[in-house]
């Protein structure tokens, strides 16, 4: 993955994706969705979702794929590796929301958007990009 353009992260949002397996299109899949961060005043939101056929679980599981929050930094950085590296069955997408961002939309054109609305737009917008 090219991360070169997180270096003109600090006023934008960044999605990264990968390629769309094609058996995830003639299948019935399952798709996991998670965020991280806590707002504009502690850093960047990061919102991902990853899918894959459901005949394809099994495969999933002996990645090692798990709740991110049990899992320590450096096998999680192995994880995403070996999902890089079985792009035939397993797609993803990240959005990366900088706090700059972040603040100015919620802060732009007299409306308070809440955090919240942030979360259920990203997610659908993640969803579609999959479709």
């Amino acid at each position: 993955m090219n991360l070169e353009k997180l270096k003109d992260l600090a006023h934008s949002k960044l999605t990264l994706e990968s390629p769309i397996p094609d058996v995830v299109k003639n299948e019935e899949c399952c798709v996991g969705i998670d965020e991280a961060g806590r707002g504009p005043v502690l850093g960047p939101m990061v919102y991902g979702i990853a899918y894959c056929p459901i005949s394809k679980i099994p495969d999933v599981k002996e990645l090692g794929a798990a709740d991110s929050k049990q899992l320590k930094e450096s096998d999680r950085e192995a994880i995403l590796k070996k999902i890089q590296n079985s792009s035939d069955f397993v797609g993803y997408c990240v959005t990366i929301l900088s706090p700059n961002y972040l603040s100015n939309s919620m802060l732009g054109r007299g409306k308070i958007i809440i955090l919240m609305q942030f979360s259920h737009d990203t997610a659908i917008s993640l969803l579609q990009k999959t479709a």
